[in-house]
């Protein structure tokens, strides 16, 4: 490994163990979740046995957290909780959080716990995935309900392609697994929804054809977080949502790692 890649890696460690030291509540969590941080560097000389096994971490705030040793749940932990990268740069929203896209639902207890959520509604396709969502959920008290299917313009069934890295699922034509597609509108629906506090949206490319379908879930939403991906036309898809009466917060516009965020021009 060449010097200066050596240091790189080495200051990622440092900057990981840190972090978890500031976010832990107690010196175990600390330790479990640092060390889980430096394993996932190493994550192929880790015997299968001992991979995606799942922990639990309490968390500054009577916060608790279950994960597993994979690198696609520390890297959701890294943005979420070390990173921050959904603060929002506009007044605190409230009422109902669809969660499109929860992977374990470290998304959905950052900002239940942030802000004044009366309900979540998480939706992810991969059904370990959404276990986790469930039990993070339930560990921290939060009323909400979980939707294990992919997000889309309408219903219907599609394939999904799992990856060893949790947060790397994806739709596919050749996916392994078939999986329930349900629309936004479904979900106003199923749940007399009135109005959404705040629509947090990752969908690992998926979002081209959520935003190109149907967008009248769009009227009765007050805010959106996004994190468009590179295979989608992002300036026609914010230009859908702004002609909805939104103002459009480009990604890095209000620190140095915020998501692409709409608000409502009031």
């Amino acid at each position: 490994m060449p010097p200066s890649r050596f240091i790189t890696v080495l200051n990622i460690f440092a900057s990981d163990l840190r972090a978890s030291v500031r976010i832990a509540a107690d010196a175990r969590s600390r330790f479990q979740l640092g060390m889980d941080f430096v394993l996932s560097r190493i994550i192929g000389l880790v015997p299968r046995g001992q991979r995606n096994r799942v922990r639990e971490v309490r968390l500054r705030g009577d916060i608790k957290i279950r994960y597993r040793l994979n690198k696609g749940d520390l890297h959701s932990i890294r943005e979420i909780w070390f990173q921050e990268i959904y603060r929002l740069p506009f007044d605190g929203p409230s009422g109902i959080l669809l969660d499109l896209g929860a992977n374990i639902g470290m998304t959905s207890v950052w900002l239940a716990k942030k802000f004044s959520f009366a309900q979540v509604i998480a939706v992810e396709p991969d059904p370990d995935n959404a276990a986790l969502v469930r039990q993070n959920l339930d560990l921290n008290g939060i009323t909400g309900q979980v939707l294990e299917a992919a997000i889309g313009p309408m219903e219907g069934t599609v394939r999904f392609d799992l990856s060893e890295v949790s947060n790397l699922g994806k739709l596919s034509e050749n996916g392994s697994l078939s999986v329930p597609m349900i629309s936004v509108d479904t979900i106003i629906k199923k749940f007399t929804v009135t109005s959404f506090g705040l629509v947090k949206i990752d969908i690992e490319g998926g979002e081209q054809d959520l935003f190109d379908g149907p967008s009248e879930w769009l009227t009765c939403t007050k805010a959106i977080i996004i994190e468009f991906h590179p295979t989608v036309d992002h300036v026609r898809i914010a230009g859908v949502i702004s002609s909805h009466e939104f103002k459009y917060i480009p990604a890095h516009s209000f620190v140095s790692d915020n998501m692409d965020c709409f608000t409502r021009v009031t």
